[in-house]
């Protein structure tokens, strides 16, 4: 009798189990087909339509267009040959294999399979078709974005449906990460003149969203259907882009909950829009200003001077006192997010280890000045900082770093230069130190700051050997390993004093649910996981 009870327990117990991994199982599918709502949401109750904005409208057309908003919404629409994720590293999309055969010459392959979205397939000869109405539209008095992008390239040949080759007149460092321009097809446009085509108003792409119809205040996109990427279906059937003149109609419109997310220059948002309502990401923007060191001057040739000098300015009150906000100390060009940062080169004010460093390097601070004897002559530490005088906020940054090292007595000029003398001393490197500023890339190149003739007069030769290797690799592991060594040669010898960059803002509204993220380079990952509630 014990025997059969057990039996029977056992029987319970295995069917129990099964039953529960039935029930594990089951819910695990559920919740896959479920991953992008929320805890509140059901499938029944969410909606399927985003609404965006532009302000300004020029065109659609992302080749011609100048417009920032278009530039951001033309993602979703239109689709390069490689583009870039959150951390800017480099992905394909529309090219399968880039080749870098020698140092002028590169191969594209493309995927096959890919449909525009008027169903027509694409080819190698529509990337041709775009790289050519590119370059070609200065001579047709238009101005585009991506002309920088191809500056270099001086030809291209499709050699087949699927195979491209570009030419260079001059080694460009990552050129793979310039080829981020949107692709147009050449089907479509067929004989018309590209730059002044009516097609312009609907030009066809191969993303994930297509032009339904557009008006006067309004371009509607609907989802497309014939979308290559299977692993990016949006949720969203429809997006309805609003257009208004004016960024106070944009403000206005967001407040009234007509549009779901909008990117901002401005990070004192609310006293525009308020503070309740919506959520706002900050996220670091591309320009970037830093104090570039002429280490070939007799002063400020020792790594010891210049790593002190690094240590008794304070970034943050830089920010605080002359920037506010949409401003945050930075250290590095690619400190924006890039994936080849790799570790963190900030350096902490700290007045009492700046006085130690020079000590140890010679230098005794007597009357007021710091001194030392090299040679039989005494050099004294004080140097000049030349800043465009037309610039206001510099010259009020760099009167700032003046009196944060005249704390640890530290005189500094400030040379207040105009526009052309300014322009001659950064090229000739006629200065002490000079306070510039830069648009950062999308690449991750260096030579700027440690390639030959370099900003700051910097020679290394374990650094050379680094760029060399960089310059010549594509293998991660080894990119990420020669980076990380000359962020510690950097932090060694501080050719460069980072101090700041801007900070972009995007703000969206509550009922707007997904993995919401946001660069320089896109505002618009994930966008197949969103949806409103």
């Amino acid at each position: 009798m014990g025997n059969n009870i057990l039996k029977y327990l056992f029987i319970v117990i295995v069917i129990g189990l099964i039953g529960f991994g039935v029930y594990k199982m089951a819910k695990s599918d559920g919740e896959k087909d479920n991953e992008n709502l929320d805890q509140t949401s059901t499938v029944n109750t969410i909606q399927t339509d985003l609404r965006l904005a532009i302000c300004g409208f020029d065109t659609i057309n992302p080749i011609l267009s100048n417009n920032r908003n278009v530039q951001e919404i033309s993602k979703i629409i239109y689709e390069p040959l490689v583009t870039l994720n959150e951390a800017y590293k480099l992905e394909y999309c529309l090219a399968e294999e880039i080749a870098k055969t020698d140092d002028l010459n590169y191969v594209i392959k493309t995927k096959k399979g890919i449909l525009w979205q008027d169903g027509t397939e694409f080819t190698a000869h529509d990337v041709w078709f775009t790289i050519d109405r590119i370059k070609r539209a200065a001579e047709n008095g238009v101005s585009t974005v991506y002309a920088n992008n191809l500056a270099a390239v001086i030809q291209t040949d499709a050699i087949d449906d699927t195979t491209l080759k570009i030419t260079l007149s001059e080694p460009v460092d990552f050129f793979e990460y310039h080829l981020t321009f949107p692709i147009l097809s050449e089907k479509y446009y067929g004989d018309d003149n590209f730059y002044a085509s009516e097609k312009n108003n609907m030009p066809i792409g191969t993303g994930m969203f297509k032009i339904a119809n557009v008006d006067s205040n309004i371009i509607n996109l609907e989802k497309n259907d014939l979308y290559w990427n299977v692993s990016k279906q949006p949720m969203a059937s429809e997006i309805h882009i609003n257009m208004y003149g004016s960024a106070g109609e944009v403000y206005n419109a967001f407040k009234n909950g007509e549009i779901d997310i909008v990117d901002v220059k401005i990070n004192d948002v609310e006293k525009y829009i308020g503070s309740i309502g919506y959520k706002k990401i900050e996220y670091k923007a591309r320009d970037y200003d830093f104090l570039t060191i002429n280490t070939q001057n007799e002063v400020l040739a020792s790594p010891s001077v210049r790593r002190a000098i690094g240590k008794a300015i304070d970034k943050n009150n830089i920010v605080a006192s002359c920037l506010g906000a949409g401003y945050v100390a930075s250290n590095f060009s690619l400190d924006m997010g890039n994936w080849l940062y790799t570790k963190d080169v900030s350096v902490p004010v700290n007045l009492e280890e700046a006085n130690q460093i020079l000590a140890q390097d010679g230098w005794e601070y007597k009357n007021n000045k710091w001194r030392k004897k090299v040679d039989q002559r005494t050099l004294e530490l004080a140097f000049s900082i030349a800043v465009n005088g037309n610039n206001s906020t510099r010259v009020a940054v760099a009167e700032n770093i003046k009196n944060q090292l005249a704390n640890i007595g530290i005189p500094v000029l400030i040379k207040q230069l105009n526009n052309e003398a300014y322009a001659a001393s950064l090229e000739n490197k006629n200065f002490d130190m000079i306070l510039t500023g830069m648009t950062c890339s999308y690449s991750p190149s260096l030579r700027l700051f440690f390639g030959e003739n370099n900003l700051a007069n910097y020679a290394n030769g374990e650094v050379s050997e680094i760029m060399n290797v960089i310059l010549n690799t594509s293998d991660e592991n080894q990119l990420y390993e020669k980076y990380n060594r000359l962020y510690d040669i950097y932090l060694e010898e501080v050719p460069y004093i980072g101090l700041y960059r801007n900070t972009d803002v995007v703000i969206f509204n509550q009922s707007l649910v997904g993995n919401i993220k946001a660069n320089a380079f896109n505002l618009y990952y994930n966008i197949e996981k969103w949806y409103r509630q």
